[in-house]
């Protein structure tokens, strides 16, 4: 607990949390020399190739645990598809949290069909359009053209107007007596 509040200190004050003397770099955590030093460090200690195999035994590890019928993150039996029950809620939290981020960017960004609609661009593809009063580009109607003389033709789009033809004909029979 002291180092978190030790870092919150720092946070609160703008000083760097590796020398905790110099001001932070705008937008991190450490101050211009440190960033060069950490930038330094890691290109001197960094191998990719090193870091490729590591990563293939992660896979492979979680290819193992998952056939084993544990959970991949730890060695307990997964109960909860592939996560025991701790690393389940986990996993659930985690989603929740990066759906609700994307859900709160996708409104500041706007409806993207709005947005289209506004630049005049094709509501499909983003294309500019070609045709006034038209919300589709002409490479788009066609498409539309096609997907809907092939939607007709469909067994359950058949079978749908064979029950509606057939209800239709109960009730002319039915409703004249």
């Amino acid at each position: 607990m002291e180092s978190k509040k030790k870092y919150a200190l720092l946070t609160k004050h703008g000083l760097c949390h590796r020398c905790e003397k110099a001001l932070v770099f705008p937008g991190r955590k450490f101050c211009a020399d440190c960033l060069e030093k950490i930038a330094q460090y890691n290109a001197d200690h960094y191998d990719s190739e090193k870091a490729k195999k590591y990563q293939e035994r992660r896979r492979e590890l979680y290819r193992e645990k998952k056939a084993a019928g544990v959970c991949v993150r730890c060695k307990a039996k997964a109960t909860y598809g592939l996560y025991c029950y701790k690393h389940y809620i986990e996993a659930k939290k985690a989603s929740a949290r990066t759906a609700q981020r994307r859900r709160l960017e996708r409104a500041e960004r706007g409806l993207i069909p709005d947005i289209r609609k506004k630049e005049r661009l094709c509501l499909r593809c983003g294309k500019p359009l070609d045709v006034e009063n038209s919300q589709l580009c002409l490479a788009c109607c066609e498409v539309n053209r096609k997907n809907s003389a092939l939607a007709d033709k469909t067994k359950w789009r058949q079978d749908e107007a064979r029950r509606y033809e057939k209800n239709r004909r109960w009730r002319e029979e039915h409703d004249k007596r």
